[in-house]
C-alpha cells in the first residue's frame, strides 16, 4: 500500500491506500487527520511528518508500505516540507504538486469516464485550486491554483473566472466538473461552479480526502498502465455513444412509421392503360373479354398482355388474338371507365400484329440510360462530406428547419434529409476500431 498527504489551512489529511480494487472509495484502508499547531510553513512540515509516522503505526508491520507522497501547495511550502522530512525516516517520501495529484485522482473515477474533457476543483479552507484533464486522461491541459480567501460565494466566482482565464489561453472547456476538497459539499460553491462553468458538477464520494488519494496514488507503481485507462474509458463512451444512437435511430423509425401510415391512407389508385377504341367502346357501352376483337397492347415488358398477365401459352413474347366477334349482351352490365382513369394512347405507336421471335418490343416511354460508374452503396450509411453536429433539445440538427406539417409533400422531402442527417451523426458516434 501506499501513503498520501495533503495541507490545507489548519489541517492536514492522510490516507493510506491499497494498491488494488475495483472502486476507489474500498482501497481507502486508513483515514488520519491531524491538526497545525501553527500558522508557518515550519509547522506546517512537522504535522505533515507527525501524519506519516502516525498513519504508518497504524497500519502495522504485518502490511508494506511501497511509497508515500505529499501534495504541496506552492514552492515555500514545498521547500519546509523538504527540509523537515530529509532527515528523517521519511526522506525518500515524493512530493507532488496539487495538479498531478488531481491528474492521478481523474485516473481512478471511473464514474466520469464517459466525459471528455474533465475540470478537477479543488476547494479547501485558504486555497482553490482547478486543472482540467485530457480525455485520455494521461495529461493536464490547464491548471491555477489561488491561495487565500473564504470558500466564500464571491471567492469562488473570481477563482472561477481565474480558471476561465487559463481554459480560454489552452482552448479548452470542461464537459463536467468534479468538486473535491474539504469544503466541497458547501452550497455556495457548488452554486458557484454549477453557474460558473456552465457544466454538470459530478459529485465524490471521496471529495474531503481526494487530494490526499491523488498524492497516494502518485506514489503506487505502475499497476495500471496508462493503455488500460484508455481503454476503459473508450469502453464508457463507446457505450454511451451506442445507447445515444440507438435512442435517435429509435425515435426516427416510430416517426417514420407515423409517416408512412398517414401516406398509406392517401394513396391514389393507379390509372388503366387502354387504347383509344377501347374508351370509346366502354363510353358507348358495355365491354367485357370475348365481346369484341381487341389487340393487345405491347406495354414494353416481352410476354405479357394489355393487363399485364402473361400470354395464355405461358411462353414469353406470345399474345393470343381473338379469333372471332360475339355480339354484345345487353343484359349484362360493363365496367364504366371514369374519364380520369382512363389514358389515351395513340394506337400508331402499337404493334397491333403478334409479336415474332427475335424481335424487341417498342416501349411507350424511352428509358433513360443508366449513369456509369455508378454502384449500389454497401453500406445505407452515406459518406459524410461534413460533420453532423449533435441534435438539440428539440430533435433537430444544427441549421435545420421545423418540421412542415405531417402529410405534405414539403414534409416528405424534411423527413429524407432528417433520416440521412440521423444515420450520419449515429456513424459519428460509433466507437472507432
Amino acid at each position: 500500500m501506499t501513503i498520501g498527504v495533503a495541507t490545507e489551512r489548519g489541517t492536514v489529511r492522510a490516507v493510506a491506500l491499497a494498491d488494488t480494487g475495483d472502486k476507489l472509495a474500498e482501497r481507502v484502508v486508513l483515514e488520519r487527520t491531524s491538526p497545525i499547531a501553527g500558522e508557518s510553513k515550519a509547522d506546517l512540515a512537522i504535522a505533515v511528518e507527525a501524519a506519516l509516522e502516525d498513519i504508518a503505526d497504524q497500519i502495522g508491520a504485518d502490511r508494506e508500505i511501497i511509497g508515500a507522497a505529499v501534495a504541496y501547495r506552492d514552492a515555500t511550502e514545498r521547500r519546509a516540507i523538504v527540509t523537515k522530512l530529509a532527515a528523517g525516516p521519511w526522506h525518500d517520501a515524493s512530493l507532488v504538486s496539487a495538479k498531478a495529484a488531481h491528474l492521478s485522482v481523474a485516473r481512478a473515477m471511473t464514474w466520469v469516464d464517459e466525459f471528455e474533457d474533465l475540470a478537477i476543483c479543488e476547494v479547501v479552507p485558504g486555497c482553490q485550486a482547478f486543472s482540467l484533464i485530457s480525455p485520455d486522461r494521461a495529461r493536464v491541459l490547464a491548471a491555477v491554483t489561488l491561495n487565500g480567501g473564504a470558500a466564500t460565494e464571491d471567492a469562488m466566482r473570481s477563482a472561477v473566472t481565474a480558471a476561465w482565464d487559463q481554459f480560454d489561453a489552452a482552448g479548452v472547456k470542461p464537459d463536467a466538473v468534479v468538486l473535491i476538497g474539504s469544503a466541497a459539499t458547501e452550497p455556495a460553491v457548488v452554486a458557484a461552479l454549477e453557474s460558473g462553468f456552465g457544466a454538470p458538477v459530478i459529485p465524490c464520494q471521496v471529495a474531503p480526502i481526494a487530494p490526499a488519494l491523488g498524492a497516494a496514488l502518485t506514489a503506487l507503481p505502475e499497476v495500471e498502465f496508462a493503455e488500460e485507462v484508455a481503454e476503459r474509458i473508450r469502453r464508457a463512451r463507446g457505450s454511451a455513444a451506442l445507447f445515444v444512437a440507438a435512442s435517435v435511430l429509435a425515435g426516427g423509425l416510430v416517426a417514420g412509421g407515423v409517416y408512412a401510415s398517414g401516406s398509406d391512407s392517401k394513396k391514389v389508385p393507379e390509372p388503366i392503360l387502354t387504347d383509344s377504341r377501347v374508351s370509346a367502346d366502354a363510353r358507348n357501352g358495355a365491354e367485357h373479354r370475348g365481346d369484341v376483337a381487341v389487340p393487345g397492347v405491347d406495354s414494353g415488358s416481352a410476354g405479357t398482355g394489355a393487363d399485364g398477365q402473361p400470354g395464355a401459352d405461358g411462353q414469353p413474347g406470345d399474345q393470343v388474338m381473338p379469333t372471332e366477334a360475339v355480339t354484345p349482351n345487353p343484359d349484362q352490365t360493363g365496367i364504366e371507365l371514369q374519364p380520369s382513369d382512363v389514358v389515351t394512347i395513340d394506337p400508331a405507336t402499337l404493334n397491333w400484329g403478334p409479336i415474332r421471335s427475335g424481335r424487341k418490343s417498342r416501349p411507350l416511354i424511352k428509358a433513360k440510360p443508366e449513369p456509369e460508374g455508378v454502384s449500389s452503396p454497401e453500406s445505407i450509411i452515406p459518406a459524410p462530406t461534413h460533420a453532423a453536429g449533435s441534435p438539440g433539445e428539440s430533435g433537430l440538427f444544427p441549421g435545420e428547419l421545423a418540421p412542415p406539417p405531417l402529410g405534405t409533400d414539403a414534409f416528405s422531402s424534411w423527413w429524407d434529409n432528417h433520416w440521412r442527417m440521423m444515420l450520419q451523426w449515429a456513424a459519428q458516434m460509433m466507437p472507432k476500431v
